[in-house]
């Protein structure tokens, strides 16, 4: 519960700075189904942390997530996190007097990497592997998505923790 409440504290103070602090893209693997994943920087006690979060119908983060990225240079980066309180969302729409459950699931993942790792998204993301139940998340890009925007969030956040 500690950390939802530090990690909601850390979103808010990132949204008040007014600088975009998040980037966001659709994934539909299957025809019926899909999600969104957020792509957040945040640092927390002096430690750099990845925030991803993962909106879909069922995908959740297992208790101890992974997350692989390959980037552009063909190098691969695996990192362990730590998986935040899923929380879901139910609602439904009227059609023709039935109503149509839909429900939403958003979890959660924080991942710490080292100020070294840093210069690893520079080149940009070319695959993103994230370790969510019941289906693992893969996707590829075939042009940067993440990578730039990592790569400058991080920057920025290593600056602003070693600036006093």
């Amino acid at each position: 519960m500690k950390k939802l409440i530090l990690f909601i504290a850390g979103l808010f103070f990132l949204v008040s700075c007014g600088i975009q602090k998040q980037m966001t893209y659709m994934h539909r693997p299957l025809a019926a189904e899909g999600c969104t994943v957020t792509w957040s920087v945040l640092p927390e006690n002096g430690q750099l942390n990845i925030v991803a979060m993962v909106k879909s119908d069922r995908l959740v983060f297992s208790n101890t997530p992974t997350m692989m990225l390959k980037n552009f240079d063909g190098e691969v980066l695996q990192l362990e996190g730590t998986s935040l309180q899923p929380r879901s969302e139910t609602g439904g729409i009227v059609s023709s007097g039935v109503i149509i459950p839909i429900s939403e699931v958003s979890s959660i993942a924080q991942f710490p990497i080292s100020e070294y790792d840093v210069s690893f998204f520079k080149p940009g993301i070319s695959k993103v592997r994230l370790t969510t139940v019941p289906l693992v998340h893969e996707k590829e890009f075939s042009h940067d998505r993440i990578g730039s925007f990592l790569y400058k969030a991080l920057t920025n956040a290593k600056n602003s923790v070693n600036e006093f």
